[in-house]
């Protein structure tokens, strides 16, 4: 079950034309927004983003706090305005998850959603997703990847990967992870039992999820985020 800390702290966010997913996240009073860099990268200070609200996109100012170095794909926002209340906390930690074990995704893949009005804040909310961690390894510029078993569409980037702790109640929930893509392999092209040399990239269904740390990194590199009441 995935719980209204995690909910409503997932948010859709578009970049000029690029669709994806962000997710609020507090951290010593201040607010951030965390998302995958490939969709903000552009994005220098005094910048400004569209963020869906009351069926409509709506400009919301922000500042950049950090982007991951190298290819971590992971970005820091400081929003100009609260968007959700600190009564509903989010806990980030990878140290207490384990191979095997259920993880969910949310987001807004092609720009689906689900509308619930008011109890929403008349932000729409993202779909879910369930997924296994596989496995976590070095990549290739030695960050820390998540790859797990679970099929990821267009417009999950950046959304936030959560769990629970194994032994633990299943309705506290802790993010782990940022949602990056997933991971493409080339198959030949046969035709009539021959292969024709050409090739076509198919989803493997494993799906590629960095750290949250390198998010916390840059949030403690650079506090700069919106002191929250």
């Amino acid at each position: 079950m995935v719980t209204a800390n995690v909910l409503q702290r997932t948010f859709q966010i578009k970049v000029n034309d690029a669709m994806g997913t962000c997710f609020a996240l507090d951290m010593e009073g201040r607010q951030y927004l965390i998302t995958a860099r490939h969709l903000v990268r552009s994005l220098a200070q005094n910048a400004q983003v569209s963020i869906y609200h009351e069926k409509k996109w709506k400009t919301l100012s922000v500042n950049v706090v950090g982007h991951g170095q190298n290819l971590i794909d992971v970005s820091v926002l400081s929003p100009s305005s609260q968007l959700v209340s600190k009564d509903l906390p989010l806990p980030a930690t990878w140290k207490k998850i384990v191979w095997g074990q259920d993880v969910y995704f949310l987001g807004f893949p092609y720009g689906l959603h689900s509308d619930v009005g008011v109890l929403n804040r008349d932000f729409p909310l993202p779909l879910i997703k369930k997924g296994t961690l596989s496995a976590i390894i070095a990549g290739d510029s030695g960050d820390d990847i998540f790859l797990i078993d679970g099929h990821v569409n267009p417009g999950f980037s950046g959304g936030p990967v959560v769990f629970s702790e194994i032994g633990g109640p299943s309705d506290k929930l802790i993010v782990a992870g940022v949602v990056s893509a997933h991971r493409m392999e080339p198959s030949p092209v046969i035709l009539d039992g021959k292969e024709t040399g050409l090739k076509v990239y198919e989803d493997t269904g494993i799906m590629i999820s960095y750290h949250i740390r390198f998010a916390l990194g840059l949030i403690s590199a650079n506090p700069i985020g919106l002191p929250i009441s």
